[in-house]
């Protein structure tokens, strides 16, 4: 009767209300994971720049490591062209 149709509303109208919370949420999460890896490959390029300029400036690659944290090899793959 009446009182199931409201109930059957009230049950429609509180899906519908988590739906969109929840596309809400998910499109907030997804924003910020973007935002995160937008920062980690700027941090790359930055990273790769430095090094290259290290480079150019004839620095040591075992110098050039130990200010850096890489390992020689990946900063000879850099300065062979290829990505680290």
């Amino acid at each position: 009767g009446f009182m199931q149709d409201v109930l059957e509303i009230a049950k429609e109208k509180g899906r519908w209300e988590g739906q969109r919370e929840g596309l809400k949420k998910g499109r907030q999460k997804g924003r910020q994971k973007g935002r995160q890896e937008g920062r980690q490959e700027g941090r790359q390029e930055r990273d790769k720049e430095v090094i290259c300029n290290m480079l150019k400036k004839k620095l040591d690659i075992s110098v050039i490591a130990e200010v850096t944290g890489l390992s020689e090899k990946a900063i000879r793959k850099l300065k062979n062209g290829s990505s680290i």
